[in-house]
């Protein structure tokens, strides 16, 4: 497997544009110093950066710093894959999960049959209102109540649960299951979670990494996201007929077949003769904590936009805190409930998000960076009112005139034509085009 791939499906990736960074960076690091890839998201950039230079990645997200460590840190040869399938699948955990959640798992495997014969009802409810957390917490549906069938299964589950109730070992069974995932392939997820959650270190790591991996090639979402589960109704209220094929396509996909194809990938990584440092924390702490001259380069990818993109990766994040999170509330109709989503309460918020923090974010941004006297290389996207994209919080020229405040030295140069993926409705992932990508160069 060749490295520097996708191995989540990530707002902004920077693949295409990896030589284009390096070689900016080349330009600036003359001493051959450490560069700070200062919002890692999934490791892309400071895996290919780690070949040449010492790197410190940062990111305020775990399941990033988790995939950070995982990329990072050369492969583990010795272990035997297949043995570590068998260990997990005859585990005591996942043999626990399967037992007291069978009468789901029988439910729904119903259900499945029922949909190749176009009787669609039962697996769309299931996606619809099937988080059992809603269940057990009492919570209201925006959509109307459960059906008499599967409100039954339910508190069949919840008596046969006892100390499972509140278990960190069935949190995405609990709370993502139906929704996400088939519960089958939810109980996999959290079984592999337990699992890796035992394991030292660099080993923990890479079984989350290889784990995120399946999850999100499981995931039955438009895109492979975990912003929001399938809308599987039409506006008039009718169900979608032509979801069927996607359904039963992802849903019938197996966990471990694709947890052991990420897991080669990230036990074959080279060593590398860099050292490497994965800090998860926020920016500005990183950046003011830093010594004078600690880092070369600072290596920037914010958000470009409102949207939060921590909404696109909350159950990656779950998955690598291995909790039990308050789940985040909304109000359809004037009537409380959960978030669609089952968005977790404490979800990142980052202030190059919010129109009114922005160009405060961005000023500690090159602030600090100038204090550490490093240099700065950032990524961002311009806006084309024309080409039909999100807006950008603050224009390029908006961020010129604040990094000119502490750089003397300040560029723009257009790397070429690239395309990011958007998560929405009216584009449904599909590559679209963010005009020229644009790095702007401040020299120290």
């Amino acid at each position: 497997m060749k490295r520097n791939i996708k191995t989540v499906h990530y707002l902004g990736s920077k693949i295409r544009m990896l030589p284009e960074i390096k070689k900016c960076i080349d330009e600036l690091n003359h001493t051959g110093g450490r560069v700070c890839d200062l919002f890692s998201g999934s490791g892309v950039v400071s895996e290919f950066l780690l070949q040449q230079y010492d790197i410190l990645a940062v990111d305020i997200q775990k399941y990033s710093s988790v995939y950070c460590k995982a990329r990072l840190t050369g492969g583990i040869q010795e272990i035997d894959s297949k043995k570590l399938e068998l260990e997990i699948k005859e585990s005591i955990s996942r043999k626990t999960l399967l037992d007291k959640f069978k009468p789901i798992l029988e439910y729904e495997s119903k259900g499945m049959e029922k949909l190749s014969y176009g009787h669609i009802e039962t697996i769309y409810e299931i996606i619809e209102k099937g988080s059992l957390y809603a269940y057990l917490g009492n919570y209201d549906y925006a959509d109307g109540i459960l059906s008499c069938a599967l409100r039954k299964v339910f508190s069949d589950v919840k008596n046969m649960l006892g100390e499972e109730m509140n278990s960190v070992d069935s949190t995405i069974t609990r709370y993502y299951g139906g929704l996400y995932f088939s519960f089958r392939q939810a109980i996999d997820i959290d079984a592999i979670a337990t699992y890796a959650f035992r394991q030292e270190e660099p080993l923990k790591s890479k079984l989350l990494a290889a784990l995120m991996g399946a999850t999100t090639d499981v995931v039955n979402t438009v895109g492979k996201q975990f912003a929001q589960p399938l809308k599987i109704r039409n506006a008039d209220g009718s169900l979608k007929t032509n979801l069927v094929k996607k359904i039963k396509t992802d849903r019938e996909l197996d966990v471990f077949d694709k947890f052991n194809t990420w897991l080669q990938y990230y036990m074959k990584i080279p060593q590398n003769k860099h050292d490497f440092k994965v800090v998860c924390d926020d920016y500005a702490n990183v950046l003011k904590n830093l010594s004078p001259g600690e880092v070369e380069v600072v290596y920037a990818d914010p958000p470009y936009t409102r949207y939060h993109y921590s909404r696109y990766y909350h159950i990656l994040e779950t998955l690598c805190l291995h909790d039990t999170p308050s789940i985040s509330t909304t109000f359809p109709n004037g009537k409380g409930g959960l978030s669609r989503a089952i968005y977790r309460n404490d979800r990142h918020q980052s202030p190059f998000c919010i129109k009114s923090k922005a160009p405060e974010a961005f000023e500690n941004l090159f602030k600090y960076a100038k204090k550490a006297q490093a240099s700065v290389v950032l990524s961002y996207s311009p806006f084309d009112k024309a080409s039909g994209v999100t807006p950008r919080l603050l224009s390029i020229e908006e961020i010129l005139q604040i990094a000119r405040k502490y750089y003397e030295k300040v560029e723009v140069i257009s790397p070429g034509q690239f395309m990011h993926s958007r998560f929405n409705k009216l584009d449904n992932n599909y590559e679209i085009n963010y005009e020229a990508e644009r790095l702007i160069i401040c020299r120290k």
